[in-house]
């Protein structure tokens, strides 16, 4: 039985379909399921002599298709169909039967049967309806799978949190990037965020409706990483025996998204900069060249540069992927986001953790901000799940666990939060009142105008709008805290 490599839940899973043959007759079930076996389609066959025993043996093992008898002993084929129905709605079943009449196929079609054949019936007939089937479910894994994505990518959007002047600079990356349809190369540290920016990049572009489709470089044995990029045919090499479709073409009028480029072995990365530049793969095992038409999008957290000159990474490789370079900062080069980060994990995980967590004390706070976060906004984000769980106070009082550096509670900043933001200011020794006021103002303006542009794509006129104000103040606003816009649409 061949196995693939899934790179977006990094699991093994079949790529077989599996049927089971339902009738009382043992000569037909072994001629049938020989026949099958045989035929030019990829199946796993099983077989049961009546209704109990097939259902039996869905309990154990799901089966895509269930090719059933309608007169049996025990349980007849309209009462199995029924209870396939009402146990597993996401099974197919054709009907076979040596008592055809137009009223039987009327009944059983309306008890859930998705074709009906009678007894003598061609082979090529069952064939092309199995393979009709098989299309079906595809589509509908498809389809089911791109619903997920749409909310993948609403998710994502909301997850970019931060109003530092280098968070600034991504949106306007990702905005950039995403009105055209040029290679981009994410460049950040573990932990920062480049599957995250990647989504909002491919969501906010033309091909937003199309397929994402990631590959994780890193996850997949080098022994499988080329059949995982363009696929395979039938006896391409040992262990083949059945067709598969690589990433590249499932990323057919999508976006492919190669995760850890900088791990592929060199070797392979020709084959990708000639796919990249020409737009068409051949499967392995293949002569015949398929044109695709796809957009790439790479990330790695790997120092490109000295791999290039250590030999491990194409140079002409590097500079095709890198059309339109996006840098995500390290969270310890943006501290004054950890309060926004940490009131969004907070409300973030509230109902899901069912945790009375409003805020994060002085104390806990002020080690969060001593702390450099070798693993950026992921660890941030474990972390504050951890300590919502661990306590049961509505305040945080510490990280006992942590590693970040505690200090004196007195001199650290105090933090004033609402669902949506916490603001932080200094109030050690020798802090004057319109000091602080003027600091609070400041950051409260950053982060109210910087959630209304974003929040309305960039468009000035649309935020101010929302805001109340008139387009030059909001304007003025806009230019005093070098926030990302656009004038109009």
């Amino acid at each position: 039985m061949i196995q693939s490599v899934d790179s977006d839940t990094e699991q093994y899973v079949e790529t077989k379909k599996r049927i089971l043959i339902v009738d009382d007759e043992q000569v037909f079930l072994e001629q049938l399921k020989d026949a099958l076996e045989h035929s030019s389609l990829d199946l796993l066959i099983e077989t049961a002599r009546d209704g109990i025993e097939a259902l039996d043996k869905l309990q154990v093992t799901y089966h895509d298709i269930v090719i059933t008898d309608l007169k049996m002993p025990k349980m007849d084929g309209y009462e199995l169909l029924r209870e396939i129905q009402k146990r597993y709605p996401s099974i197919y079943v054709v009907v076979i039967t040596a008592f055809g009449t137009v009223s039987g196929a009327v009944e059983a079609m309306r008890y859930g049967a998705s074709d009906f054949l009678e007894k003598p019936f061609n082979m090529d007939t069952l064939e092309l309806s199995l393979t009709k089937i098989i299309r079906q479910q595809e589509i509908l894994k498809e389809n089911i799978e791109l619903k997920g994505q749409v909310r993948q990518y609403a998710e994502g959007l909301d997850q970019m949190v931060g109003s530092n002047p280098n968070m600034q600079k991504l949106y306007e990356q990702i905005i950039t990037a995403a009105d055209t349809d040029l290679t981009v190369l994410i460049l950040g540290e573990t932990g920062t965020g480049k599957e995250l920016v990647a989504r909002s990049v491919h969501s906010r572009s033309d091909r937003r409706s199309k397929p994402f489709v990631i590959i994780n470089c890193a996850a997949v044995p080098e022994n499988l990483l080329e059949s995982e990029f363009f696929g395979h045919e039938k006896g391409a090499f040992s262990g083949a025996i059945s067709q598969r479709i690589g990433k590249f073409e499932k990323a057919h009028t999508g976006t492919l998204f190669l995760d850890e480029i900088g791990d592929i072995p060199l070797e392979l990365q020709a084959k990708i900069l000639r796919v990249i530049e020409d737009g068409r793969i051949t499967r392995l095992g293949s002569n015949r060249e398929i044109e695709l038409d796809f957009r790439v999008i790479c990330a790695t957290n790997r120092p490109i540069g000295d791999m290039i000159k250590k030999e491990l990474f194409r140079e002409d490789l590097y500079y095709r992927i890198s059309v339109l370079p996006i840098i995500i900062p390290p969270l310890r080069e943006r501290k004054d986001d950890i309060s926004l980060l940490v009131s969004h994990f907070i409300a973030k995980y509230a109902k899901k953790l069912g945790s009375n967590v409003k805020g994060v004390s002085q104390r806990a706070m002020q080690q969060l901000l001593a702390y450099s976060w070798p693993g950026n906004v992921r660890e941030i984000e474990n972390l504050i799940q951890r300590s919502m769980v661990s306590t049961r106070l509505d305040v945080i009082e510490c990280f006992p666990d942590f590693g970040g550096v505690e200090g004196e509670a007195e001199n650290a900043p105090v933090g004033i939060m609402n669902e949506e933001s916490t603001i932080w200011v200094d109030v050690g020794e020798g802090a004057k009142y319109h000091t602080i006021k003027q600091s609070m103002i400041e950051q409260f303006e950053r982060q109210y105008f910087s959630h209304l542009l974003k929040k309305n794509n960039g468009v000035i006129a649309e935020a101010a709008r929302e805001s109340g104000l008139n387009y030059k103040t909001f304007y003025l606003k806009v230019e005093k805290y070098n926030l990302s816009k656009k004038r109009s649409r």
